[in-house]
């Protein structure tokens, strides 16, 4: 599962638990005889709270603030810490934004990008030399500026998040999260024997 977004994010898993938990609350049914086969029956019985028993935290480096406003609406079954923009600094490194595909593909509207951005480092630039704090100057700073998010989310909680972003019209960098996220999540033996069950518009 791949999207036309440009290979810049990184996800890297920090920690993640085994799924447990989620065995041991299907125990507690009363269908006891037919529990041989949890992960098949977790999706078939629509048991998706026994889910929230395992979770996993990733650290997602090289996405826009754009992409960050969109995944923050997450709510439940989550917690965020995002790099703050007041200690962000575009003069330090000058690939400090992500450029869209359908921009990055158009030489002309990518020089244009290029040069508003250049524009903004200059006048953040302008203002810290002026004795303008970080916290008022980064006012100037599009949406585009690159950050880092370190996210923590139970499986029922990522199997929604796919339900929503890994859809043809979700915006392209967050189906490009959520792609990497289910690509990683995949590798991770037991709990890609749980997520191969869902089915995609399923999760209600």
């Amino acid at each position: 599962m791949t999207s036309e977004g440009v290979e810049i994010m990184e996800i890297e898993l920090i920690q993640v638990t085994p799924t447990t938990g989620i065995i041991e609350g299907m125990k507690t049914s009363r269908r006891k005889a037919s529990i041989d086969k949890i992960p098949e029956k977790v999706f078939k019985w629509g048991h998706w709270s026994v889910l929230e028993h395992c979770s996993m935290t990733v650290r997602i480096r090289e996405i826009s603030r754009v992409c960050t406003h969109q995944l923050v609406r997450h709510r439940i079954g989550v917690t965020f810490t995002q790099e703050s923009q007041r200690y962000f600094n575009p003069l330090e490194e000058p690939d400090w934004y992500v450029i869209p595909p359908r921009i990055l593909k158009n030489e002309e509207l990518k020089e244009k990008f290029i040069q508003a951005r250049d524009k903004e480092a200059e006048e953040y630039k302008f203002y810290r030399e002026n004795g303008i704090p970080k916290e008022d100057a980064r006012f100037c700073l599009p949406n585009a500026c690159k950050t880092t998010v370190t996210w923590t989310l139970n499986m029922n909680s990522l199997i929604w998040f796919f339900e929503q972003r890994m859809k043809s019209d979700a915006q392209w960098e967050i189906r490009e999260l959520a792609n990497k996220l289910y690509e990683l999540v995949m590798t991770i033996p037991d709990w890609a024997e749980f997520i191969k069950q869902w089915k995609p518009n399923s999760r209600r």
